[in-house]
């Protein structure tokens, strides 16, 4: 054996060491599963060999941040998750998804129950997107649990129609050893059945109750040991859900229930189950309803402003086990298509968390938008007026305009540089890019700035409309500006809600939207797009209104040819899988009001 294989080996050894070490001391956890099995071990396909399988019903709850209401429906956070339930509702397998706030903390916390057909349809569902797209909502671990319906008419708890329901989630937990008998559970479940029947019903408070036993969770490790393995089983949880009608209800009802299991427990058996309670206003109702497929546009997308008026069909894809490799290898095919100049550059890039990597002690990460905290060597800052020319004024006139005002601007205090450009899709609008040499330096030139804009704005006879304008961050670096290697700049000005959770919200979304265009940085391969180190928030002091945030995103292009075919691609996949396109496009239409894109051809 050589050096330089020996050195290998022992390198291996001590990797291998590493991981048994940090594997002893790190916090078990156990993700979602049914008889035991982990969602990510099965293969949603055909049913088992059982001739009926019982029906399986999820049960997440949901800790949001501080703020989030979602009941108020005219908010982002709440359109977020009508979409995100609206697609659930679409996985194949799906009966009804029943949901409401916790009325002791709301709207702090969720509580959302799903009624699937079989175990196929829950694994489904922990292969989708499921709630994936609401983490940016969420202040913790989501609990994602399920259990076995022993019948398929369980009564829906909303089935009331045009009536208030109140929901008692109570959980009763006990040892392993005290449930882990058939006889035993189903003496628990006959105990608790009895007080709710014992129950005085005046008015018809009480609507319906049932009972079920939670699936216990397993561990994630690939190969668990035994004792993990019997972690995972430690516990046995039984829950009742009992629903009131919401107009009379009194939280003393369910109180003495609890306080009564607990007496008859300890007097008949013994024992001393932990017993909690969560009080839910169900307020939402979701029955699958048919989905339109989707309708031909009338044209293709030229933009994102464009790809946004369009409907993209939120149904679940068909393979979701093999979704991932199938879309990698697709993109690697993209890729070597690019090298080999048979395609203009390669296809965006799809990605998506999964329903099951979401539970109680795992919360995935998501990559933050870049400039949340700001490039090392700082910002330019970049401020563009949109001049709308006369019909009459030939476009020759241009370069004297940009002249005119590059004369004036130049000698203020910060100034940078000026570029301009001409509108590729109107014939008619130029617009002039005054790069300052940071936001302070701006601030100090800004109102001279704005006098330059109106004297011009009074005294020129070539305007149709009145001036426009935005302000945006640009990356400084040590190269010189970026603009001056740029000729082809898309500037998409998006108009979002007030507010430091929408904020962030979209930033999130817009950074999504941004790494699509990751492939086409491939060493050796076309350049088409590239989310450019630029754009973000406009200064407070530029802003013609309080109503909305004005983010601006710059993307820049290879060519126009570049820019239309790979919108058309992305348009393509996002109808195609929701699941690695279309739900990052969704979630920027839900999360900004307005869009509105404008591409330039910048002038040397």
């Amino acid at each position: 054996m050589s050096n330089q294989e020996e050195q290998m080996r022992r390198e291996r050894a001590m990797q291998l060491q590493s991981q048994r070490h940090a594997r002893r001391h790190a916090t078990p956890r156990f993700g979602p599963a049914v008889d035991g099995v982990l969602w990510s071990r099965t293969r949603p396909g055909v049913e088992a060999d059982e001739s009926s399988p019982p029906p399986i019903l999820s049960i997440l709850e949901f800790s949001l941040q501080p703020g989030i209401d979602v009941r108020d429906d005219i908010q982002s956070p709440r359109k977020l998750w009508d979409t995100t339930l609206h697609y659930i509702s679409a996985i194949p397998g799906c009966r009804a998804i029943e949901w409401g706030p916790e009325l002791e903390n709301p709207p702090v916390a969720l509580i959302c129950l799903i009624h699937w057909d079989s175990a196929v349809a829950w694994q489904r569902f922990q292969h989708s997107l499921g709630f994936s797209p609401i983490i940016g909502l969420l202040s913790s671990t989501v609990s994602n649990r399920c259990a076995k319906l022993t019948t398929s008419s369980v009564p829906r708890l909303g089935d009331i129609q045009d009536e208030a329901v109140v929901v008692d989630v109570v959980s009763v937990t006990f040892s392993a050893e005290d449930a882990s008998l058939p006889e035993r559970r189903a003496a628990f479940e006959e105990s608790w059945n009895k007080l709710v029947a014992s129950t005085v019903n005046e008015h018809g408070i009480l609507r319906h109750s049932y009972t079920v036993w939670l699936e216990n969770n397993a561990s994630t490790f690939a190969k668990p040991t035994p004792a993990e393995a019997a972690a995972a089983t430690e516990l046995a949880t039984l829950v009742a859900f009992v629903a009131w009608d919401g107009v009379h209800y009194g939280s003393h009802r369910v109180e003495d229930l609890c306080d009564n299991l607990r007496a008859s427990l300890l007097d008949s058996c013994g024992i001393r189950p932990n017993i909690s309670k969560k009080t839910v206003e169900l307020i939402g109702q979701i029955q699958p309803g048919h989905h339109d497929p989707l309708r031909q546009p009338a044209a293709l997308p030229t933009s994102l402003e464009s790809v946004q008026e369009m409907d993209i069909p939120r149904q679940c894809s068909a393979d979701l086990v093999n979704l991932r490799e199938s879309a990698r290898q697709a993109l690697d095919r993209s890729i070597s298509d690019a090298r080999a100049r048979t395609r203009l550059f390669p296809a965006p890039q799809g990605s998506f968390i999964s329903q099951g990597e979401l539970y109680d002690g795992n919360m995935p990460v998501i990559p933050r938008w870049r400039f949340s905290r700001g490039p090392p060597h700082g910002y330019h800052f970049v401020d563009t007026v949109w001049i709308q020319l006369k019909a009459r004024t030939p476009r020759s006139q241009s370069p004297r305009i940009y002249n005119q005002l590059n004369s004036k601007l130049s000698i203020l205090p910060g100034f940078v540089k000026a570029f301009w450009g001409c509108d590729e899709e109107d014939s008619a609008r130029i617009a002039v890019l005054t790069v300052w040499e940071g936001l302070h330096e701006r601030a100090a030139s800004l109102h001279g700035y704005r006098l330059i804009l109106d004297e011009f704005a009074r005294s020129s006879v070539h305007l149709a409309a009145p001036l426009m304008s935005q302000a945006f961050p640009m990356t400084r670096n040590s190269v010189g500006l970026q603009l001056d290697a740029v000729e082809y700049i898309e500037l998409t000005c998006f108009y979002v809600q007030p507010g430091a959770l929408e904020r962030q919200l979209f930033e999130d979304s817009y950074a999504a939207f941004v790494r699509m265009t990751v492939p086409s940085l491939v060493a050796g391969v076309p350049t088409a797009c590239r989310g450019m180190d630029s754009g973000g928030w406009q200064p407070d002091d530029a802003a013609e209104s309080f109503d909305f945030q004005l983010f601006t995103g710059v993307l820049t292009w290879a060519n126009p040819a570049a820019r239309l075919e790979w919108y058309e691609e992305l348009f393509r996949l996002s109808c195609e899988s929701y699941e690695l396109f279309g739900h990052k496009l969704d979630a920027l239409k839900m999360l900004s009001g307005e869009i509105v894109a404008r591409f330039l051809k910048l002038q040397r």
